[in-house]
């Protein structure tokens, strides 16, 4: 009897099995991870400094600013000039061009506060993680932080019984840096030893920054005031540049000197001209004058549009 031949199972080999760093895609990491991946053990100020930067530093932010301070300005220089700001029709650029100044000023005030708070942010950290409450200057200092923003505006408040301006012009930045500072002693909090993660700090950022927010917006709108009417207040109309206007039509101007063109003068085109004006802008295709005696008190802007049936010649004695 023939036996039938065995059928030999065989286990084909198991494929190798991948390296993990071969088959796993690592994880792209965050921008916070980054910064803090770059920054050497022990760096102090990180959270809260990191974040006010973020906000403060925001193009945004910043270009919205620099409209709305401009914006704010025009209107309130126009205002005090006896016109409505609307009839300027200021482009974006010239809202800009306008508060360019004054902006890069308020925030290299508020950089170079930044800069005074990292400094004591390398003292008051480690001290911190250290000795805790136990530490008599931490101590204090959490105290103060916390009640910082109510006690700050209120000493602006109260600064306005002595000097009112300064008292006006900072009320509002001091509400933005009473509630960075009452963020910023909740953050030493949680560097105290034993200290346990707190809840909600999310919550709080994005509130903190809703109130920073605002206060530098509504602080841009005193200063803005603030310019705005010293502007009118102390216009020179002597240092405006001077303006003679021919016309071929007569005009009516409510301001300036008219006087009628002899064919003589080869300005046959034009028939008028007026003088002892001068140039307070030109802005949205046209151009506002005043005249050489203008007070605040009396007198009138003339709005021109441009057209082929007048010139203007710019300076002069």
């Amino acid at each position: 009897m023939t036996s039938e031949p065995t059928v030999e199972n065989r286990k084909e080999p198991a494929e190798p099995e991948p390296e993990p760093h071969g088959s796993v895609e690592a994880a792209e990491p965050s921008p916070d991870d980054l910064v803090e991946a770059a920054e050497p053990a022990g760096s102090t100020g990180h959270p809260v400094l990191r974040w006010a930067l973020v906000v403060l530093a925001n193009v945004t932010v910043t270009t919205a600013l620099l409209v709305y301070f401009g914006w704010q300005l025009s209107a309130v220089q126009a205002f005090e000039l006896g016109i409505d700001e609307s009839i300027l029709d200021m482009s974006t650029k010239d809202y800009v061009l306008r508060s360019v100044r004054p902006v890069l000023v308020l925030l290299m005030i508020i950089g170079v506060a930044g800069l005074l708070w990292l400094q004591a942010d390398h003292v008051l950290a480690p001290r911190a993680r250290k000795d805790g409450t136990g530490d008599r200057l931490i101590r204090h200092t959490l105290r103060a932080l916390s009640l910082a923003w109510l006690v700050l505006p209120l000493a602006m408040w109260a600064l306005g019984f002595v000097l009112q301006t300064a008292s006006f012009l900072a009320f509002p930045f001091s509400i933005g840096a009473g509630v960075l500072l009452t963020l910023y002693g909740t953050h030493l909090r949680t560097l105290l030893p034993g200290a346990s993660p707190r809840d909600g700090l999310p919550l709080l950022y994005t509130f903190t920054s809703i109130i920073v927010c605002v206060s530098l917006f509504y602080g841009a709108t005193n200063l803005a005031i603030y310019q705005g009417v010293s502007l009118a207040q102390n216009l020179i109309v002597g240092d405006l540049t001077k303006v003679t206007l021919y016309s071929t039509e007569r005009l009516y101007l409510g301001a300036g000197k008219e006087s009628a063109l002899p064919a003589s003068t080869g300005k046959a085109a034009y028939t008028y001209r007026y003088g002892n004006l001068r140039l307070f802008a030109h802005t949205g295709g046209r151009y506002f004058l005043i005249a050489d005696d203008w007070r605040r008190d009396q007198g009138v802007v003339v709005m021109l549009t441009e057209s082929s049936t007048i010139r203007l010649e710019l300076g002069g004695s």
